[in-house]
């Protein structure tokens, strides 16, 4: 993949992680916001963030996970991380998943990284039917988001998502490309 492939909004580009990226990624880690809604490693050392972001070519080509980082075209500084996972190829379907670096929290950085992410999905190399959040309705910011997004909600599944959790269940909410083309024919071409 080469910089001009990279998903981006106004303001933002999503690329992979570099190593250069470790501190950024270490203090995610240990943020208590994000561990609170994220899955986190036990490990949070720069060590074992530089493995995670070695790993990440591994994680891609294995369809695992693709994992972006969220940086400023202002500055380059880190704003976030949004990523797909749980790949259906079948379905053409993955999951999508963010966190928000805590001084850019508040500004509409994670609504534009994952609109940016969400589009390309779609639109780009990966042609993706539907992209689903799970989203805990204890974390109203991230329900902001998904609805910023252009996500519809789906309903509510049972189940915790982190051990940190405080509900028992999760929101999922959908988002999938326009169902018909050019000419207007077909299904209405609105996000569901």
């Amino acid at each position: 993949m080469t910089n001009g492939d990279w998903p981006s909004a106004e303001g933002l580009v999503l690329r992979p992680w570099a190593v250069d990226d470790r501190e950024a990624l270490v203090a995610a880690w240990v943020d208590p916001e994000v561990r609170r809604w994220t899955v986190v490693p036990d490990d949070v050392s720069p060590d074992a963030a530089t493995r995670w972001i070695a790993g990440g070519w591994r994680r891609r080509q294995e369809g695992l996970a693709l994992d972006f980082v969220g940086v400023s075209v202002d500055d380059g500084r880190i704003l976030g991380e949004v990523g797909l996972s749980a790949f259906d190829t079948g379905r053409r379907a993955a999951r999508i998943g963010w966190w928000t670096a805590a001084p850019e929290r508040g500004r509409g950085v994670a609504t534009a990284m994952v609109r940016a992410m969400t589009d390309w999905a779609h639109d780009g190399p990966l042609a993706l039917r539907v992209v689903v959040a799970e989203v805990d309705p204890a974390n109203p910011a991230s329900v902001a988001v998904a609805r910023a997004a252009g996500y519809e909600l789906l309903g509510k599944v049972p189940g915790r998502l982190t051990e940190g959790s405080t509900t028992d269940g999760r929101l999922v909410f959908a988002s999938q490309p326009p169902a018909c083309g050019a000419t207007g024919e077909g299904e209405s071409a609105t996000r569901v």
